[in-house]
């Protein structure tokens, strides 16, 4: 589990020839599933990049639909998650989200900012299948000696290796999203350290900033039919 107050959603990725676009997106804010701010924004977006973005869209918006109500009057249907200077959703103060996308689907995990937990973060990623052999390892990019060293104990080139490297890779990216607001650049894969010595990875961070130094990370996954699903949060 991300953390007991947090929600996590999916939403399908669909779609459109060019001609049905405005229709989609006009359909789309009828049925609440998207901000009009929303629909403009995905309108001015390259296509391959629009299916993407409103299929992540309606997964925040699902997510933040379930959030327990404030009682300050605040409505997030009426909140448009547009980007913010990082590329992150741009969500209320008080609410840390994330987003994240591969081939059909799309997910999205939101939470109230509380005294502890700050921000989350999450990631999709396909699990391997024999096909995936036939290209290289991207082990040796992305881990550290002492993760290289752990995954070889199911070899580079079968698949229970090629997934424990995913796993890595997929834990990796929603730590980056995690501390993305601490730090506000691309972090390196090395620069975050995963080491599995229980149920839950134990996340070392290998970072100059000072603004991390007393930041904690929790982190988890789980595995299903076709996916590896991420997840990190950020407490301090």
């Amino acid at each position: 589990m991300l953390h007991p107050s947090a929600v996590v959603t999916r939403a399908a990725v669909r779609e459109w020839p060019e001609h049905a676009w405005d229709n989609a997106l006009h359909d789309a804010v009828a049925a609440g599933t998207l901000h009009a701010a929303e629909a403009d924004f995905a309108r001015r977006l390259p296509m391959a990049r629009r299916a993407t973005f409103v299929a992540g869209r309606e997964a925040l918006r699902s997510a933040l639909g379930q959030l327990p109500d404030r009682g300050d009057g605040d409505s997030y249907r009426d909140f448009a998650i547009l980007r913010t200077a990082r590329g992150a959703p741009q969500l209320p103060s008080h609410v840390t989200g994330s987003v994240t996308h591969k081939d059909t689907l799309a997910m999205a995990a939101v939470a109230p900012r509380g005294t502890s937990l700050q921000h989350v973060g999450i990631d999709l990623e396909r699990r391997p299948v024999e096909r995936d052999l036939q290209s290289r390892s991207i082990a040796r990019k992305i881990l550290t000696a002492r993760e290289f060293a752990y995954v070889q104990q199911w070899g580079e080139d079968t698949i229970e290796g090629r997934e424990r490297i995913l796993l890595h890779f997929a834990l990796k990216e929603a730590v980056y999203k995690a501390i993305d607001p601490y730090v506000e650049r691309y972090v390196g894969f090395t620069e975050v350290e995963l080491e599995f010595t229980d149920e839950r990875p134990r996340v070392t961070l290998h970072l100059p900033e000072t603004s991390v130094a007393e930041v904690r990370i929790e982190a988890g996954w789980a595995l299903e039919e076709r996916w590896i699903v991420a997840w990190a949060g950020s407490h301090r």
